[in-house]
């Protein structure tokens, strides 16, 4: 009785080997046909961009205008809030969403955060006590450009950090990264 089972997987796995192509030169079983082509990979562009001037990423200008420090210790977790100021130009032929929970995340000395880890709901309430103005979050038609705020939290004692902002949620790959110093962010008052 094994010896049957060994023949069966021995005789499935050559049909399986001789239906399959094997991509050239690599030894990875391609099970692609021509009408099944392999999906093709979307560019990736990883751009930098500095406090204050323009970087371009998949069609879409993006500006830090500023990074703004406004004294405030958020109370649950000890951390500080941080403002920035960001401007968008959509020079695509779409319309784009600019949404601080899908769009921006952040590095603090090395770790990444996603959105909803730094972007918060309690210091985007600080934002609007502070400016009276909600955080970004709409959407940019084809050739317009808006100017909005992001506010992150963050640990007090950090260094570094990089705001980074990705057009196009499925496209996590591209994004704009805009590192800065603890030196480049601008003390606020009310």
């Amino acid at each position: 009785m094994m010896q049957i089972r060994k023949a069966i997987c021995l005789v499935l796995t050559a049909g399986m080997l001789f239906c399959a192509g094997c991509e050239k030169d690599t030894g990875n079983v391609n099970y692609y046909d021509e009408n099944n082509p392999p999906p093709t990979e979307a560019p990736v562009e990883m751009i930098t961009g500095v406090l204050g001037e323009e970087a371009n990423v998949s069609g879409m200008n993006f500006t830090v205008v500023s990074a703004e420090d406004p004294g405030i210790i958020m109370p649950d977790s000890s951390k500080q809030a941080l403002f920035f100021q960001v401007k968008i130009d959509n020079q695509t032929d779409e319309t784009v969403t600019a949404n601080y929970l899908n769009n921006f995340s952040l590095t603090v000395d090395g770790t990444d955060y996603d959105s909803d880890v730094c972007c918060t709901i309690p210091v985007m309430k600080e934002l609007y006590d502070f400016y009276e103005i909600s955080a970004m979050a709409e959407e940019i038609p084809a050739g317009e450009s808006r100017t909005g705020y992001i506010a992150c939290e963050v640990d007090q004692g950090f260094k570094e950090l990089g705001l980074h902002y990705t057009p196009k949620t499925a496209d996590i790959g591209s994004r704009v990264s805009v590192a800065l110093s603890k030196e480049e962010i601008t003390s606020v008052t009310k």
